[in-house]
């Protein structure tokens, strides 16, 4: 491996090694909810030059992090995916996106749709009152994510496999109002910058279950 080590026995430091390199731990962040191409990952990473994306995947596969497979039917295309080992990461991701999220943001930063999923996981609050379960689609550009949602947690899997009780078609910026800007869904649907298909009662209960706490700076 060619990158710089910490020379570190703690398992912090370590963990630094493999994936504290610039890019590295935001690539395992866009492989959390399945496969991706090597162009679907720089769109998910505009920022990242070509060379340094390639470089960090070399590395992250000889760390055992990440793999390359083949999808197909019917198209065969070469892909990467996480192992084992890199799945084991997602909770950590998870823990820095809640934290992160009391940071402010840059005026024009976007936010790619699996950071976005990702930070359903980290900000979900299960109501204190009453049970809730619901199944909810949501369709950003031309990815599909089923959503459930209960008081013992919140499920984010990229397919539409399952029954759901409401879909919801949006950008990730909309989305993001809905949640936490404070826009009501009727209002963003009457505007045409959201749709719903089934539930909207579902679908409005849905969106009040990802309000920041104190501090927290979603945009």
């Amino acid at each position: 491996m060619t990158q710089r080590t910490y020379r570190d026995a703690c398992g912090a430091a370590r963990t630094m090694d493999i994936v504290g390199e610039r890019w590295a731990l935001l690539i395992v962040r866009e492989l959390v909810f399945g496969p991706k191409r090597f162009g679907d990952l720089r769109a998910g990473l505009p920022t990242a030059s070509q060379n340094v994306l390639s470089q960090r995947l070399r590395e992250l596969e000889q760390s055992a992090i990440v793999r390359r497979v083949q999808l197909g039917p019917p198209a065969s295309v070469h892909a990467y995916e996480l192992t084992e080992r890199g799945q084991q990461l997602e909770p950590t991701l998870i823990e820095l996106s809640r934290w992160g999220a009391g940071l402010p943001a840059e005026p024009d930063a976007e936010m790619s749709t699996d950071a976005f999923m990702l930070l359903l996981k980290a900000l979900y609050r299960p109501p204190a009152d009453a049970p809730l379960t619901t199944r909810l689609r949501l369709l950003v550009g031309t990815d599909a994510f089923e959503v459930g949602v209960a008081p013992s947690g919140i499920s984010v899997a990229r397919g539409r496999s399952g029954q759901v009780d409401v879909t919801v078609t949006g950008t990730v910026s909309a989305l993001r109002d809905l949640m936490f800007g404070g826009t009501p869904l009727r209002s963003a649907v009457s505007a045409g910058d959201i749709e719903v298909h089934g539930d909207i009662g579902a679908a409005e209960r849905f969106f009040l279950l990802f309000g920041a706490t104190s501090g927290e700076q979603t945009g």
